[in-house]
Order: C-alpha cells, then sequence, then structure tokens
C-alpha cells in the first residue's frame, strides 16, 4: 500500500510538472499570436496608405486589418486566462478567473487588477504557473 500512495504521489508531481511545462508553451504562443496580429495590422495598413487603389479596397484592408487584429487579441487573451493561474495579494489564494473577469481588468503585463472570488477584495493579481 505504501508503495501504491509513493508511486501515486510521484504520478501527481509529474502531471503537475508537465501542466506547467504545458502553460509555458501556451503563455509563448500567446506572445507569438500578438505579435503576428500587429505585424498584419500595420502590413495591411501600410499598404492600404501607400499603395495606389480604390477608397473602397483601401477601407475594406483596414477593415480586414482590424478585424484580424482583434481576432488575435481575443484568442491571446483566451490562452492568457486558461494558462496558468492568478494569485490574490490579500490571501494567497490561487485560482483561474472568467474570461470575462480577464477581459475587463485593468493589466500592466501579465498582472491584473481583479476581485478575488474567496476574500471578493480587489488587488492586483500576479498571473503564476504553479498550483502550490
Amino acid at each position: 500500500m505504501k508503495n501504491y500512495n509513493k508511486e501515486l504521489e510521484n504520478n501527481l508531481l509529474e502531471m503537475m510538472k508537465q501542466k506547467e511545462w504545458a502553460d509555458k508553451r501556451l503563455l509563448s504562443v500567446e506572445v507569438f499570436i500578438c505579435i503576428i496580429a500587429i505585424v498584419i495590422l500595420f502590413t495591411l495598413i501600410f499598404v492600404a496608405s501607400f499603395v495606389q487603389m480604390e477608397d473602397w479596397l483601401r477601407v475594406t484592408l483596414i477593415a480586414l486589418g482590424f478585424i484580424l487584429f482583434l481576432a488575435g487579441c481575443f484568442y491571446a487573451l483566451r490562452i492568457e486566462q486558461v494558462a496558468g493561474y492568478y494569485e490574490c495579494k490579500e490571501c494567497g489564494y490561487r485560482y483561474i478567473p472568467t474570461y470575462k473577469a480577464v477581459n475587463l481588468a485593468p493589466h500592466m503585463g501579465r498582472t491584473r487588477y481583479m476581485c478575488c472570488p474567496k476574500c471578493n477584495k480587489k488587488s492586483w493579481q500576479k498571473k503564476k504557473l504553479g498550483k502550490e
């Protein structure tokens, strides 16, 4: 029985390490998506500004650039929401917030000003990869 518990504990630790690694990888994909979205936006704006074309085509290119940029941003935000945890500064509780809370919260990098679901206090909460 002790051997079984030890093996189970080792498996759980290995799964936690794998989740941390997957979350790190997801957060790097998030940065890549943001960079690609910005490059597409500026490229389409540049083309629409300096290449001779009809006005309707120019407006279409700029609108397409903004639509692709916003889609990339919302998808990257979804990745940031599900990868890792946010830790409350007040009580130390780690949790995964809702997409709406992440989307509407003011932020500096990956630190967001949100309300903790456990203590109901607002604070600047940092993104953490591990649960422990």
